[in-house]
């Protein structure tokens, strides 16, 4: 049972003994026979009554305490229809191919991978994102502090340390120019405050890149700063299929606050500017930095960037149980199939139809969906809700049947005065399920889980997670906060950065998507402490021409004792480009970030416009 309904119950059954206790004894005439007191019922018979009408009205005093979720769920589910669903497990593993392999692997966005729980369960994955398999091991990573060791660049003497990584075939015999990439893709692996300090040096501090074949190669190949970009944030990479009713820029606060490892992944271009004549089997990486994080420099391991990474999400695609419309219900639940896992959830509905007798299916709608125009004539509509389930927890999914399509004269035939109700009907779904909490409780560590591909994963020989899978979280269903959620239709560039209540907002919009609700989460929204926005003017220049473009600075204060050190650049990073996808037509939006009680600016981002960065 939920802790939830276990508590109302309980306040329940504790209310009617002490109640029927203190009016036994105000009217012992008409209630001695009750035999109750507070701590022990004589009469089981009444004892099972008791219990039985504590169930029922702790179920009503729940719904209560709900706050009516039907009426917010209804408008979410059509507006927002993202925060209702469950968030399935994540995590990042690392692909790698046949050593002695020649080119790259395609993989694409939503290849599928599984694993086997201890029980034997089935526990099924898929990627989230495009990227290339490559036959590079990148190692030997080191972080060099003023004199160090490196080529010579034009940004040396301005430069204050120097990242080098060795990047190896696999294949000794091979050499680069055999290979040729043209881009390569890093995550950055390690304990979580080595690794945010890392990124915010790589994607906050890079004043130069090389490619030289040692630190003593007086010939190495420069690349431009911009050739360092930060991967993550695009629309082509986000962990969950995303509603396009959906604000993208809330896509990046869900993700995140559920998997904050999918942003330390970077993208290298221009790399075939020396691939393409190296002839060796190994080259090295050089990045300078205007900066030096003395803690960074001692302790970086010499495997935190990995290549050939990807994230991967327990979603995948099935048929669920058949629905059978007995025109005695009024809703229905949608089960996932029997030979699913027992934890599985309905993360999204993907179509309705109906099987006719003859075995010709019929599609039907989702009400408020879709419009007359669209596609075939629906055969009927549907509308759908969760709830939280008093047993378990889990996410619960209902279908509502709406209209079951047109009778011969024309007119709308529902369920509510169903015409030949004795003739039932059988709907199939297709949904999008996850495994629920079933991947947060496979082993990790010594090769564990370990991932297998499905299919369209030719020359892959081993999947090595990095990082343990998340549990799969639930949205709080049961906080008397439902209708909170409703400011979600308030929520603007203004109302995030205008004002003295901009901070509160910004607070309290963070806290909706703290889906993991720690301690730590939470000290962390609770340092943001201020908003200001102010007008700004950029140039704006295409290489031939100059121009001014007006836009907005927007400020954002924390307090520096919530937070560790470097450990805020990434939700900095985050908040930049989420504000900036609020931006106005012929406008822009540039974050910056201050800590209290200092003068200086923290940190600085560059000016955007949605996912444009304008210059």
């Amino acid at each position: 049972m939920a802790d939830e309904f276990i508590n109302a119950y309980q306040r329940e059954l504790d209310a009617l003994r002490t109640l029927g206790d203190a009016f036994a004894h105000a009217h012992p005439k008409i209630a001695a026979r009750l035999r109750l007191s507070r701590e022990f019922v004589d009469d089981p018979h009444v004892e099972r009554l008791l219990e039985g009408v504590a169930f029922l009205t702790g179920r009503v005093q729940q719904r209560l305490d709900d706050d009516f979720p039907e009426l917010t769920d209804a408008l979410l589910d059509i507006l927002y229809p993202h925060y209702l669903a469950p968030l399935p497990s994540g995590c990042i593993v690392q692909i790698q191919g046949m050593a002695d392999s020649r080119t790259a692997i395609p993989v694409p966005p939503g290849a599928p991978l599984h694993t086997t729980a201890p029980d034997g369960t089935l526990c099924r994955f898929r990627t989230t994102a495009p990227f290339d398999i490559w036959p590079i091991h990148a190692h030997d990573a080191r972080l060099q502090a003023v004199p160090f060791n490196a080529p010579a660049h034009p940004a040396a003497r301005r430069a204050q340390s120097v990242l080098s990584v060795r990047l190896s075939l696999t294949d000794g015999d091979a050499q680069f120019s055999d290979i040729a990439p043209d881009r390569l893709t890093f995550f950055i692996h390690g304990a979580a405050a080595q690794a945010t300090a890392l990124h915010e040096l790589l994607c906050a501090h890079t004043i130069g890149i090389a490619l030289a074949a040692s630190p003593n190669d007086d010939r190495p190949t420069i690349l431009p700063v911009g050739a360092l970009q930060p991967r993550g944030f695009a629309p082509e990479d986000a962990l969950y299929p995303w509603p396009r009713r959906s604000f993208s820029g809330l896509r990046l606060l869900t993700e995140y606050f559920a998997l904050p490892e999918k942003f330390l992944f970077f993208d290298l271009s221009g790399v075939d500017a020396r691939s393409l004549v190296e002839t060796r089997a190994e080259m090295t990486l050089f990045v300078y930095f205007d900066t030096v994080f003395p803690n960074l420099t001692r302790t970086l391991h010499p495997d935190t960037l990995r290549l050939n990474c990807v994230p991967i999400v327990n979603l995948f695609e099935d048929a669920c149980e058949p629905i059978r419309l007995t025109h005695w219900q009024t809703r229905y639940p949608v089960d996932p199939p029997s030979h699913a896992s027992d934890t599985a959830t309905i993360w999204q509905i993907n179509s309705v139809s109906e099987i006719d007798t003859d075995g010709t299916t019929q599609p039907w709608h989702p009400l408020y969906r879709h419009l007359p125009t669209e596609g075939a004539e629906a055969a009927g509509e549907y509308a759908l809700s969760r709830q939280a389930s008093i047993v378990t927890g889990a996410t619960e999914t209902w279908l509502t049947p709406i209209h079951f399509g047109i009778s011969p004269d024309g007119a709308e035939i529902t369920h509510y005065l169903p015409d030949g109700a004795t003739n039932e009907r059988l709907l199939s779904i297709d949904a999008t399920m996850s495994d629920g909490d079933l991947p947060a409780r496979l082993p990790f560590g010594g090769g564990a889980p370990l991932f297998l591909p499905e299919r369209g994963l030719g020359g892959v020989t081993r999947i090595h997670c990095l990082t343990p899978p998340t549990q799969g979280w639930r949205r709080r269903q049961r906080d008397r906060g439902t209708w909170a959620l409703v400011t979600h239709l308030t929520l603007n560039h203004l109302s995030l950065t205008g004002g003295e209540d901009g901070a509160q907002a910004l607070r309290d919009l963070l806290t909706l998507y703290d889906v993991r609700g720690s301690d730590q989460t939470r000290a962390a929204i609770a340092g943001l402490v201020d908003v200001e926005s102010r007008p700004t003017v950029a140039r704006l220049s295409d290489g031939l021409k100059i121009g001014l473009c007006r836009g907005i600075e927007v400020i954002l204060t924390f307090d520096p004792t919530a937070w560790s050190e470097h450990g805020l650049f990434l939700l900095a990073a985050v908040l930049d480009r989420f504000l900036a996808l609020h931006v106005a037509s012929n406008n822009f939006v540039r974050t910056t970030i201050r800590l209290r009680g200092s003068p200086d600016d923290a940190m600085r981002f560059p000016p955007r416009a949605g996912y444009r960065q304008v210059s």
